[in-house]
């Protein structure tokens, strides 16, 4: 395990070619990311529900959309994206074409915002 809070959990899986699978659990009510990376990710659902927002700073458009298990994402580099857990959720987080911790966040202020609110409120 990699990090715990009372939002949940987050477990690093190591794979061949210095490769990471990111493991979250996430408690329901509560928000994770508010940031894009400066590199391409699939993220997907294993157990739960979550509404998944994701937008380009540029752009400035909102898309909101429900996950279930088994549905997708495709985050292209620098696209912002939240979650908000409505259920307790286990998600699968993997960054294309890069090597163990070789990427970064890029936070949105405005989400970034909101996902440190929520996690003040549930460790209170």
């Amino acid at each position: 395990m990699v990090h715990s809070d009372a939002r949940g959990e987050i477990f690093v899986i190591n794979l061949p070619d210095d490769q990471e699978l990111v493991l979250l659990h996430s408690v329901k009510g509560t928000k994770r990311g508010g940031h894009a990376h400066d590199v391409s990710e699939q993220v997907m659902l294993l157990i739960g529900q979550m509404i998944y927002n994701k937008t380009k700073y540029i752009e400035g458009r909102d898309t909101p959309f429900l996950m279930n298990p088994g549905d997708v994402s495709f985050n292209e580099r620098n696209e912002f994206h939240m979650a908000e857990f409505t259920k307790d959720s286990w998600v699968i987080e993997w960054k294309l074409g890069t090597k163990n911790g070789s990427w970064h966040n890029i936070d949105y202020p405005p989400w970034r915002e909101q996902v440190e609110a929520a996690a003040k409120g549930v460790s209170e």
